[in-house]
């Protein structure tokens, strides 16, 4: 095989399969190298600087022409469906790079055919060893390698996204005489090489039998689940069956659904609610990362008093909170500070505590229990060396535990953390109950002026709290992202990198062979020896 657009044929049930070595920047080529670049994309995106693009230029295309490498595309009648190469890595080994099947053509065997063309030419040349490497995030790729006879040069029992990069080599069996050549690994059995210029052709001796040709060219047919997509469709039923009464029952009243969910009293309790459950949640993360360190000292009046504020607040209903702050006036006409038994500065309490600092102020007491116990969780399950290696460093016990613990305990503070917010929005509307006119208390008060839109404005009220939630689970998602960024070698593609990649890989295809290709020449088994 020479870089001058040699061809290997030979015939299957499907089709005739051609060979075909080209320059990397041959339009031919254009098709494998934009699907691999897709498909890096989808899978490695969130890795690669400058996308994959930028990583399939990082080498020249000089590498991949004779002598030094080869650029191999396989057609099937005239249409183009796996391809590879390989470069050069030492004096005595190659490189494979490029290994690709379009998506139409996957689960016949044609990688592999192709690996094994690889091999040939690599042997033909005088190379002894091949290598190659593979992501984490392809188990076929690492499949096929470890079919093909490659050694995995990883350790097989850790998990991929640990091992990061797979390393696999092969030694080559030496290049049998040009008279007991037989059929190349790979190739089919009765396959025949033309000749160029005219000459007779020669048929190749077999290797495998018809009843393996025949398995090989078999495609590979998926585990069928009758009993999953039966139930799949009796959920899909009862799912359609209960939307389908949402918009033919006419008393759940959608035409003025849409007249209240933007109406003035509704986003007015709406920005109260924000309001509230925004300034709880963070009063709360600070005041249970203040307890959770009291509860972890070693102070015994420090973590007997934060142990006794934990049992309290965690015991006491939260609306028995709010109910006694709202009448702490009667208990207490005025608060201040001072010397005990002594002199103290007094104001009245109705002036200190309005209705929302009220309400804050309950949520707040009764969230900072909670939210405690979650820090104090996410300290204790950092790994104690990690602690005794800062220590080891010098770090005063505050830098200590600000830049080595604490970052490394958000990773289990922030998915609890942020259920406890979810719980804070929808405990909000118990707020209604001190006169404070949140998004369930404008609700219910207009329930009770328009008694004919009770069911409208209940769904209103769903619908934003739905919404609220849904938008803490997105900043939940990407601060759990953040969190973990040093605790994987990579982190998994985001939802939209999901849906852009399956965009990709349904609109990318096998291209076909250009027409000024279609008549390349073909070399017999003689004229390659010859060479």
């Amino acid at each position: 095989m020479t870089d001058t657009a040699d061809v290997t044929t030979r015939s299957t049930r499907r089709g005739e399969l051609v060979f075909r070595v080209v320059h990397p920047d041959d339009p031919a080529a254009a098709p494998l190298l934009a699907d691999l670049e897709r498909e890096y994309d989808a899978r490695y995106g969130d890795q690669l600087d400058g996308g994959a693009a930028a990583e399939l230029a990082r080498y020249p295309a000089e590498d991949f022409v004779a002598p030094r490498g080869v650029f191999l595309l396989l057609h099937e009648d005239d249409r183009l469906v796996a391809g590879g190469a390989f470069m050069p890595h030492d004096d005595e080994t190659v490189e494979l790079k490029r290994i690709w099947t379009a998506p139409g053509a996957r689960g016949r065997g044609l990688a592999g055919r192709v690996v094994a063309e690889l091999e040939e030419e690599a042997r033909r040349r005088g190379s002894r060893r091949v290598v190659l490497t593979t992501g984490p995030r392809q188990p076929e790729a690492v499949a096929l390698y470890r079919r093909a006879g490659y050694t995995p040069l990883y350790d097989v029992s850790r998990p991929a996204e640990e091992v990061g990069v797979h390393a696999f080599e092969k030694t080559l069996a030496p290049r049998p005489a040009d008279g007991d050549r037989g059929t190349r690994p790979g190739h089919p059995a009765g396959a025949t090489r033309a000749a160029e210029g005219g000459r007779a052709s020669r048929p190749v001796a077999p290797t495998i039998d018809a009843a393996a040709r025949a398995a090989l060219d078999r495609p590979v047919l998926p585990l069928r689940h009758p009993v999953r997509w039966i139930a799949a469709a009796v959920v899909l039923v009862l799912l359609l069956n209960g939307v389908e009464t949402l918009f033919t029952n006419p008393a759940w009243g959608w035409p003025a659904v849409g007249k209240w969910l933007f109406s003035p009293a509704i986003l007015t309790g709406l920005q109260l609610t924000l309001v509230a459950t925004g300034l709880s949640a963070v009063i709360s993360f600070a005041g249970g990362v203040l307890v959770a360190l009291a509860r972890l000292s070693r102070n015994p009046v420090l973590s007997g008093l934060a142990w006794g504020y934990v049992w309290l607040f965690r015991s006491v209903p939260l609306i028995l909170v709010l109910v006694f702050l709202y009448n702490l006036g009667s208990l207490y006409p005025t608060i201040g500070i001072g010397v005990p038994f002594g002199p103290q500065v007094t104001v009245p309490t109705a002036d200190v505590l309005g209705d929302l600092a009220i309400g804050v102020l309950a949520l707040s007491l009764s969230e900072v229990a909670y939210a405690s116990e979650i820090v104090r969780a996410g300290v204790l399950a950092v790994d104690h060396g990690q602690l005794e290696a800062a220590r080891a460093l010098g770090l005063p016990p505050r830098r200590q535990f600000v830049r080595v613990v604490l970052p490394q305990a958000l990773r289990s503070i922030v998915p609890a953390f942020v259920n406890q917010v979810v719980g804070l929005l929808k405990a909000s509307s118990l707020l209604f109950y001190v006169s404070l006119l949140d998004l369930f208390g404008v609700v219910q008060n207009l329930s009770s002026t328009y008694p004919t839109d009770i069911i409208p404005l209940l769904v209103v009220a769903t619908l934003w709290y739905l919404a609220l939630t849904s938008a803490v689970s997105v900043v939940q998602y990407h601060v759990e992202r953040w969190t973990n960024r040093g605790s994987a070698r990579s982190l998994p593609p985001t939802p939209w990198q999901r849906v852009r990649g399956a965009v990709r890989r349904r609109t990318g295809g096998a291209g076909r062979l250009p027409s000024s290709a279609r008549g390349a020449r073909v070399l017999t088994a003689d004229a390659r020896s010859a060479r």
